[in-house]
C-alpha cells in the first residue's frame, strides 16, 4: 500500500512519521503551503510534491489531514484526477464520508477514519500513538482495508454508523476538551483563594489523575465520591453560596448529572432534597 498524505500539520506529520518507522510505505506529502510540505517531509523522511496531481498519480491510498473546513475542497480537487481503484480516507472526527461526493463517478473507495488522540505537537505525537484506537466508517471496502491495516499495526478499531458520527465526536470532545474547560473552572477559583497557576495545578494533579483513572478503571459509577454522592446538603450549600454566576451555572449543571450517577450508586438513598437544591 502507498500511501500519499494530504495536509502537513499535526495529524498528517504524526501518520507520516509514524507509519514511516512502522516500516510502512508513504508515497510522500503534499501541502497547498509549500513550507510546510517541505518541513513536514523532512522531518518524516518523506518526498514533498508541489502538485496535487502528482501526489495522486503516485499513491493507491490517500490520507487526507487538512482541517475539517478544507477536507471537501480537496476531494473537490482530486476528483478530477483519476481515481479508478483508489482508497480515499479523511480523518476528521466530526465529519463522516459523506463529505466526498460523488464517489460512484470516481471508481473509488472511501472511509473516515477518526484517530482517538490529541494531537498536540507536530514533531512529538508520534512517539504515543502506538496506544491509539480508531473508529471508522464508509464504503464496505475501504472500511475492510483500512481496519485490516491498522489492526496489523497492533492498534483496536471500532466501526460506527455515518449517522453517529457527530454524536460520537461530542462525546469525545467532551471527555477531551471541555475536561479542560473545568479544570480552568478549579484552578480560577483556586487564584481567588490565593494560589499561582504551578501550585493550583501541582495541587490538583493527584486528585484529578487518580480520580480519572479510576473512573475509567472501574466505570464513574463505582469511582464517584464526594458532597453530591454523599447527599451532604450543607456542603453543596456551602459551595454554591461562594460560586460567581458561571461556575454557578457550571457547578449545578454538572451536580445534577452527578446525581443520577449517585442514584445508581446508591440507589436507597433519597437525593430529593439534592436535586432542588441544585435546580434552585
Amino acid at each position: 500500500m502507498k500511501i500519499g498524505i494530504i495536509g502537513a500539520g499535526k495529524v498528517g506529520t504524526t501518520l507520516g512519521q509514524y507509519l514511516k518507522l512502522k516500516g510502512m510505505e508513504i508515497s510522500g506529502i503534499y501541502s497547498k503551503t509549500l513550507e510546510h510540505a517541505v518541513d513536514s517531509a523532512e522531518f518524516i523522511g518523506t518526498t514533498y510534491y508541489e502538485k496535487l496531481e502528482e501526489i495522486v498519480a503516485l499513491s493507491d491510498t490517500l490520507f487526507i489531514t487538512t482541517p475539517d473546513k478544507e477536507i471537501a475542497g480537496v476531494w473537490d480537487c482530486i476528483t478530477a484526477f483519476n481515481l479508478k481503484g483508489k482508497i480515499i480516507c479523511h480523518f476528521s472526527g466530526s465529519l463522516s464520508s459523506d463529505v466526498f461526493l460523488g464517489t460512484e463517478e470516481t471508481g473509488a473507495s472511501v472511509c473516515s477514519i477518526h484517530p482517538i488522540y490529541a494531537f498536540s505537537n507536530k514533531y512529538s505525537a508520534y512517539q504515543q500513538f502506538h496506544k491509539v484506537r480508531f473508529t471508522m466508517e464508509g464504503d464496505a471496502l475501504a472500511v475492510e482495508k483500512m481496519k485490516s491495516y491498522w489492526e496489523e499495526l497492533g492498534h483496536k478499531v471500532r466501526i460506527i454508523r455515518k449517522e453517529d458520527k457527530a454524536k460520537y465526536h461530542a462525546g469525545m470532545s467532551m471527555a477531551s476538551n471541555h475536561v479542560l474547560a473545568l479544570l480552568e473552572c478549579s484552578v480560577q477559583l483556586l487564584r481567588d483563594c490565593g494560589f499561582e497557576d504551578k501550585e493550583a495545578y501541582q495541587s490538583l494533579e493527584t486528585l484529578v489523575c487518580e480520580n480519572a483513572a479510576n473512573g475509567m478503571k472501574h466505570g464513574v459509577t463505582e469511582a464517584l465520591t464526594g458532597p453530591i454522592e454523599r447527599n451532604d446538603i450543607s456542603t453543596v450549600e456551602k459551595h454554591l453560596s461562594v460560586l460567581p454566576k458561571e461556575e454557578d451555572s457550571i457547578y449545578r449543571n454538572l451536580g445534577k448529572k452527578l446525581v443520577e450517577i449517585s442514584k445508581r450508586k446508591n440507589p436507597d438513598r433519597d437525593y430529593k432534597t439534592m436535586e432542588k437544591l441544585l435546580e434552585d
